[in-house]
């Protein structure tokens, strides 16, 4: 199994709604409850931030590689399906 971390931004509509998707999808999968996430919030913890290529938050990297970058204008739909896809590479 591999590390995920995510990078997101304190009152970022579309950083909350990658963690209710997150929330979401290990309420209905056990086997995504075991990866392991460490949420990063760049605006906390900018020197960790700033080791990393991206622009938009939430972004998630598995194992040091960038799985996921949201973007203007994604529903919760596009985020959750987004957010599964990086489980889903750190259970792989």
């Amino acid at each position: 199994m591999k590390q995920v971390k995510a990078f997101i931004l304190s009152g970022c509509p579309y950083c909350k709604k990658a963690r209710l998707a997150y929330n979401e999808l290990c309420e209905n999968n056990a086997s995504y409850r075991e990866v392991p996430v460490d949420w990063i919030l760049e605006d906390q913890q900018p020197d960790i931030a700033d080791q990393y290529d991206y622009y938009y938050t939430p972004t998630m990297y598995v194992d040091e590689q960038k799985v996921y970058e949201s973007h203007p204008g994604q529903t919760y739909e596009e985020i959750r399906d987004e957010v599964e896809k990086v489980l889903k590479a750190a259970l792989a």
